[in-house]
């Protein structure tokens, strides 16, 4: 008798499983929208959850998505039309350009995200629909209430425009037609957001549109502006200062004034409110400051002060940190750095908003979500403070068109200056300012050397230490381990001296 044969009923194998509508969506809505246009997913979703789900353009109309769970998902130009979310749940994200037309939300809760123009129009259930702390922007259907009304037209010419109204305005021009009853524009017309350019760039763009340069720009050498054709008469620190700078600008050396020069070195001398000037000033015309110290009080306090004002944009003079860098005035400095990056940041972010033609009035937010260059700006002017971000914003539009490019190009010309000024050595100044005067010889401070610690005193400057403090040759100064000493010398007699500076002077 032969044996039964294997039994192909019991040992079948089993169809693979369907990929879920999470998985899918994941995946894209490319792939997505294919397979619904071919009928091979279901339709009847109930209970599905999405966490985190970015997505774009995906076809969802007519499905069941009952019971369904949203959680931070970012979803954009999404189509529920007639779809089933009854008892859904969407927290957290954001739903932007979403068509709810016709959905059942009967028992669908919104909670902590933002809709932005999504529409509403003829959904059911919106009598039991929950909304908890919604920032709603331009939604329609919503309440009965209507669409809202077109943006409104320009109010300063081709460059006023809402981030839609230069899109329409971009398509007609590449088009060929024109709005009825106006002219079309050329694209050139309609500047680009270009928050990625480098400030120098912006202030160069805007500065061609202000007419003859101003005489400030010659405070920005670093930026390479473009040049006032006349200096007005005069022998000021700060006009000779500005003369120099141009001709240097001009590829051509400047020259020093005996007097000027005596004028600039005595300035730095009683630390006056010329310091700063007079410090550039010899730099440009290519003499050593012969007072270095008797200048930081002063310097350091302009300096300060302007740190000081609350304003996002305000300005900080380049002159001062380039003062401040010349003269290798590196304690209690530093530390400003990172507030003067904020406000160029917050600068640089603004000049690009006007310069495409936004303002706090119109769609600016907008814009400045479309660029990862102007999130990134946005993040370091104020973090995630978006109305301290508007109000910044406000108040640098209302200002001036020149004020605000000195603003962009003082803060860009300090930054850099704080930054080469953050990179000296350390120990470039020592931290006491009192009694400059031991450290002068033949009327004029003595150079700087360097700074060494009590461990390097008997192999680097074993004799000076014997003869300046009593150390024995070879031997560490005693008790002196946090101890900094200074190694100076002066230019003239060639005399050098040990000064010890202790972190409890």
């Amino acid at each position: 008798m032969l044996a039964p044969g294997p039994d192909h009923t019991n040992n079948s194998r089993s169809m693979p499983k369907a990929p879920t509508i999470e998985k899918l969506l994941q995946s894209g809505s490319a792939e997505w929208n294919k397979l619904r246009k071919s009928s091979q997913v279901a339709t009847d979703h109930t209970g599905a959850t999405f966490t985190q789900l970015f997505s774009a353009n995906a076809d969802l109309s007519g499905l069941g998505l009952v019971g369904s769970e949203w959680e931070r998902c970012d979803l954009s130009k999404m189509n529920f039309r007639d779809a089933d979310l009854s008892n859904a749940y969407f927290h957290g994200g954001r739903l932007q350009d979403c068509d709810f037309r016709g959905a059942n939300l009967e028992g669908c809760t919104f909670e902590k995200l933002k809709l932005l123009r999504c529409d509403f129009t003829g959904a059911k259930g919106l009598e039991d629909l929950e909304l908890d702390d919604v920032d709603m922007d331009r939604v329609t259907g919503l309440d009965g209430e209507e669409a809202p009304p077109p943006p409104p037209p320009p109010v300063q010419g081709i460059t006023a425009f809402t981030r839609e109204q230069r899109e329409k305005m971009l398509g007609q021009s590449h088009g060929g037609n024109a709005m009825e009853g106006s002219n079309p524009a050329h694209p050139d017309d309609l500047p680009p957001f270009r928050p990625q350019d480098p400030p120098g760039s912006l202030f160069f763009r805007a500065l061609k549109h202000v007419g003859a340069p101003p005489l400030w720009v010659l405070d920005v050498p670093g930026l390479r502006p473009l040049l006032p054709q006349r200096l007005p008469p005069g022998n000021s620190l700060e006009t000779l200062y500005r003369e120099a700078v141009k001709t240097r600008l001009e590829n051509k050396k400047p020259a020093a004034d005996p007097a000027a020069v005596e004028r600039a070195q005595k300035a730095l001398r009683m630390g006056g409110k010329e310091a700063n000037v007079a410090a550039v000033y010899l730099r440009e015309v290519g003499v050593l400051p012969l007072f270095r110290f008797a200048a930081a009080k002063q310097l350091k306090g302009e300096l300060r002060a302007e740190v000081e004002v609350d304003d996002l944009t305000g300005s900080i003079d380049p002159r001062t940190t380039g003062a401040l860098l010349e003269l290798r005035l590196t304690h209690e400095v530093v530390e400003h750095l990172h507030e003067v990056r904020r406000r160029m940041a917050a600068s640089q972010l603004y000049t690009s908003l006007l310069e495409a033609g936004f303002n706090p009035e119109n769609n600016w937010d907008e814009a400045l979500e479309s660029s990862e260059a102007s999130m990134e700006l946005a993040q370091a002017a104020t973090g995630d403070d978006r109305q301290a971000l508007l109000e910044g914003f406000q108040v640098f539009a209302a200002l001036p068109e020149e004020v605000r490019l000195r603003r962009l190009a003082y803060l860009a010309e300090s930054v850099s200056n704080l930054e080469l000024l953050s990179r000296l050595p350390e120990g470039m100044e020592p931290t006491w300012l009192t009694g400059p005067e031991v450290r002068e010889c033949h009327e004029r401070e003595m150079t700087y050397v360097q700074s060494l610690k009590a461990q390097d005193i008997p192999a680097k400057v074993a004799a000076l230490a014997k003869a300046e403090l009593g150390v024995p040759e070879g031997e560490v100064p005693e008790d002196s381990d946090e101890d900094l000493f200074v190694h100076v010398r002066c230019d003239v007699c060639g005399k050098e001296k040990l000064i010890v500076q202790s972190p409890d002077a």
